[in-house]
């Protein structure tokens, strides 16, 4: 069901390019935008729509008294004044909206709010994003393995084959923000909060406060904003919103960018799951911290079913015989290879643009789709 967007504009040229951006862009399937540049011109439109909780955005020339008036329910309504200059003005923030921001990023927030208000979020489900959502996890027990290169990659590759990707990351401090500028730099925080007060609308909050990748194509949700955050996040929480996720079919894939160390949000992740895609080097220091990681895995009863969704992938592989991950137990299930110029990286955005590294990322994301079992 499509919300009622009503603006009230004087400034003809900017409500015309946002009732444009409202028609022709994303938001078409979720707001239906009714523009005027008066409040009495109100009347009729509510009149028409008396079931409705419309989102109002006025401009700043115009008072509350005067828009709660001519709306007659303002208590059925979310009424948000467009302000000049972002976190001033005579009313609280919740009540504002910066008209300078990328329209995007204004109506994404606007719809949130919605959300939150009403229990309703405006998304409407096509034919083709039913089923359910994979969830594939990218871990390593040693850090400096190319984790993360690897998880930005899939998401791109993923993006390449027409799939709908989704990336979290869940690391305390995450290299992946130097890749995603865009969007409100709290996104994952934000969900959190919005779960927590309604953890069945998990999905659809996820999928207000996502940004798509201009570049690649994936859509991302920002990293921590600070440790503390994610040295709070537990287990369960971390499952369970995974799982949420996972059940809406919104998207193809649910991409989670794990820390290296065992922290109760890595577990939770890893339990959560459909495959894991652990990460290994030819390096003793790497090898042995596998070994340790497995056999703690191994040894917890809720963990157990991490060994059957694993699929060890050898980075840096420069050919011939693995010999050391042979000699540590580790069956392969792919290799990708070693990136010399990568040894100094002054640009992140090399990582998404080697077509050798990504040839082979696109090969074992068919080889999943394809059925392959875990080793």
């Amino acid at each position: 069901m499509k919300r009622l967007l009503i603006l009230i504009e004087p400034d003809m040229e900017y409500a015309s390019v946002l009732e444009r951006f409202v028609r022709e862009g994303e938001f078409r399937d979720r707001l239906d935008i009714r523009r005027f540049t008066r409040c009495e011109q109100l009347e009729a439109v509510m009149m028409e729509n008396k079931e409705a909780f419309p989102l109002v955005l006025h401009a700043e020339t115009i008072a509350e008294e005067e828009v709660s008036r001519w709306l007659g329910q303002p208590q059925d309504s979310l009424v948000y004044r467009l302000s000049e200059t972002p976190g001033c003005g005579d009313l609280p923030a919740e009540n504002m909206i910066y008209r300078y921001q990328p329209f995007r990023t204004m109506l994404r927030d606007l719809l949130l709010r919605a959300a939150e208000y009403t229990g309703e979020s405006g998304h409407v489900k096509t034919a083709l994003r039913e089923g359910r959502t994979s969830v594939i996890a990218v871990y390593s027990a040693s850090g400096g393995s190319g984790k993360s290169v690897l998880a930005l990659n899939m998401a791109a590759q993923l993006a390449v084959q027409g799939r709908k990707a989704l990336y979290v990351s869940l690391e305390a401090v995450s290299s992946s923000a130097l890749l995603m500028p865009d969007g409100p730099p709290d996104s994952f925080s934000r969900l959190l909060y919005a779960w927590r007060k309604s953890q069945e609308r998990a999905a659809e909050y996820a999928e207000l406060l996502q940004c798509r990748h201009p570049g690649y194509g994936f859509d991302y949700l920002a990293p921590f904003p600070n440790i503390r955050e994610a040295d709070e996040l537990n287990a369960e929480d971390v499952r369970s919103l995974a799982r949420r996720v996972a059940d809406s079919g919104i998207w193809d894939v649910l991409l989670l960018d794990l820390d290296s160390a065992v922290q109760p949000r890595t577990l939770g992740a890893l339990k959560a799951s459909d495959y894991v895609v652990w990460l290994v080097t030819e390096d003793s220091h790497a090898l042995y911290k596998t070994r340790k990681v497995r056999e703690a895995l191994n040894s917890t009863e809720s963990m157990e079913s991490c060994a059957g969704k694993s699929l060890f992938v050898l980075n840096k592989y420069t050919g011939g015989e693995a010999g050391m991950a042979i000699d540590a137990d580790v069956t392969l299930f792919d290799t990708l290879p070693y990136i010399p110029s990568w040894k100094s990286v002054p640009d992140p955005a090399v990582w998404l643009n080697e077509p050798v590294f990504a040839a082979q990322v696109g090969r074992i994301l068919r080889r999943l789709y394809e059925g392959a079992e875990a080793l």
